[in-house]
């Protein structure tokens, strides 16, 4: 099961990484909440910006520089990275804010968020219903599952009460992906101060 399921990451990776790279603005990405690693080393692969990734866990397959953090502090000075990718991570946040405001500090210019959301009371059961599931077989069933999905209207408002332009919202994922998992992406630019 977890080879099947290292290849169905990868593979996604891979598609998320196309669908990322004409977002991403300078050379400089984080990879915040990586897990395995695969999406920044794919971002890696297309583009000439090195990547860095940071988890809350030693849960790194890739060959990317990786760093584990406590979850509160991210090892990083202030603007460290032009861009900062989140990747379907704030819903397994039991308070997603704090996450948020320590990637704004150690971030230039864009905050690329991917999320998981729902727009009807189906689409819901089905992300508590997989995402418990999925998850339950990566890093050794130690990856956190609070499940705090929200419709993107929610999202959209939480990141700007945090001061970020939403420049645009897209879709990501197949047709027949989007069945059941309904990734969204949000670019999202920093106020100038």
């Amino acid at each position: 099961m977890t080879c099947l399921l290292q290849t169905f990451l990868r593979r996604y990776a891979r598609g998320e990484a196309r669908a990322l790279t004409p977002h991403i603005r300078g050379r400089r990405l984080l990879d915040l909440g990586a897990g395995e690693g695969w999406v920044g080393a794919a971002v890696r692969a297309l583009t000439p910006a090195w990547t860095c990734a940071a988890d809350i866990g030693p849960f790194r397959l890739s060959k990317d520089p990786y760093v584990v953090y406590d979850g509160k502090r991210l090892p990083f000075g202030e603007g460290t990275f032009d861009t900062t990718l989140i990747s379907l991570v704030l819903h397994h946040c039991a308070t997603p804010e704090p996450v948020i405001a320590e990637a704004l500090r150690v971030t230039r210019t864009r905050l690329l968020v991917v999320e998981s959301v729902y727009r009807s009371r189906l689409e819901r059961f089905w992300l508590d219903l997989l995402d418990a599931r999925l998850n339950r077989h990566r890093h050794g069933g130690r990856m956190p599952v609070p499940l705090n999905f929200k419709s993107p209207e929610e999202w959209r408002t939480l990141f700007e009460s945090h001061g970020l332009a939403v420049v645009t919202m897209e879709w990501l994922g197949s047709v027949v992906e989007r069945l059941f998992h309904h990734p969204l992406l949000f670019v999202l630019d920093k106020s100038p101060l």
